[in-house]
Parts: structure tokens; sequence; C-alpha cells
């Protein structure tokens, strides 16, 4: 993914997140763009990633007016995924095997990817527990996982590309009891706990923009 030229402006969102191990040691880098899209919304990234192994990923969401996932293509290298929204259904394939998954309308979908999160926030109206379908990272393998969001208040947050106003969410999976702070602006994730970090960013025409 190239970025804006010098003197340019770009479009749409884009920028690059430094991707962590949950603990904050960095393990690779997302680059990413995202736009609303005919469907509704759109993100696309390209991800260098050591975790699990050494490798490559392409993460591409697209979701509908009402912010509902419609559309998700994942390609690890070692493993693909596509799969489309019909009515209460998934359907699609993964390694080239048909998939079919229960997928009614107030369950949300989750990759380990910011864009996945960015898009169950705008979802929700407030602090929920909700049920997701996880794909499972590198392997893509899905499941269904109880998670937690916790609606902390509006607050102003420093990045490595400059202040945001943002709305702060508390993660937490609740089988597993991981937890972890995010901030979004919009409809971009700007910080993620041990996570994501943004090293570069880009507003264009309809993205947040830094403070001041």
């Amino acid at each position: 993914m190239r970025s804006a030229g010098v003197g340019t402006i770009a479009v749409m969102p884009v920028g690059r997140y430094a991707v962590m191990d949950g603990d904050g040691n960095p393990i690779g880098t997302e680059e990413f763009r995202c736009a609303p899209g005919p469907m509704g919304w759109r993100f696309f990234s390209q991800v260098l990633t050591q975790e699990p192994e050494p490798h490559e990923e392409v993460v591409d969401l697209a979701v509908d007016a009402a912010w509902r996932p419609a559309r998700t293509r994942i390609a690890t290298g070692s493993h693909e995924m596509l799969l489309t929204r019909e009515g209460d259904t998934l359907r699609g394939f993964r390694d080239g095997e048909a998939l079919e998954i229960d997928f009614p309308l107030e369950v949300h979908l989750d990759y380990l990817s910011p864009a996945y999160n960015a898009v169950t926030t705008m979802r929700l109206t407030g602090t929920a527990e909700i049920d997701v379908v996880y794909l499972e990272a590198a392997t893509l393998e899905p499941r269904l996982e109880r998670q937690r969001y916790q609606d902390l208040g509006h607050e102003q947050v420093g990045t490595a590309v400059g202040r945001f106003a943002s709305r702060r969410w508390r993660f937490t999976a609740l089988g597993s009891g991981w937890t972890r702070d995010l901030w979004v602006a919009a409809d971009v994730v700007v910080r993620y706990e041990g996570l994501y970090e943004l090293e570069w960013y880009e507003a264009g025409v309809s993205g947040p923009r830094p403070l001041g």
C-alpha cells in the first residue's frame, strides 16, 4: 500500500499501525485505508506479523449502512476465507470448502484487526455484552465467543501522530477474562492498549483529524 505523495491529500483515511503482542512488544505492522463505500463502509489492510510465524495477511471488511458486517475476506498465506451475509447467515468458504455460520441480527464479527472493533463500537450505543463470531488468528477457524464492551466515555487520547477526541472502551473476552482499553475516533481505532498504536496517519477528506 502506498501512502499519499508529498503535497497531496488522501481521499480517505490511510495509516499504519504498529502491531504488538498484547503486552506492547512490536511484532509487525498493519497498513490500512477505510472510507464510506457503496454498501456503507469498507476497510482494507495489509498486515506483516511475526506471530504465530512470520507471514503476510490481507484483511477486507465491508459493512452496510447499519454497520452490520456484509462481507469479509481474510487471507493469511496458509488460509483464506470469504464470508458474505445472507439474511441471518454468513455463507462462503474457508480454504475452498463451503462454510455456513448462523449470524442473527444481534451477533457481531471479530478478527485480529482493529477494523472489527471499530465496527462493533459503531453499532453499540453504550456498555453491552454481545455474542460474537470470532475468527481465530491466522487459522481463521470460526467459533462463538461472548464479549463485553464497557463505554468509558469521551476523552482525548495521545498517539504518535497527535491527540484525538475519542470514545474510550474497555474490551473483555468473557471466556478468558482478557481485557484491554481501546480508543475510537469516528470510524478509526486510534489506540488499542498493548495491541495497536498508530505510527503514521493521514485523515484524508472523511477521516477524524488530530486536534490542533
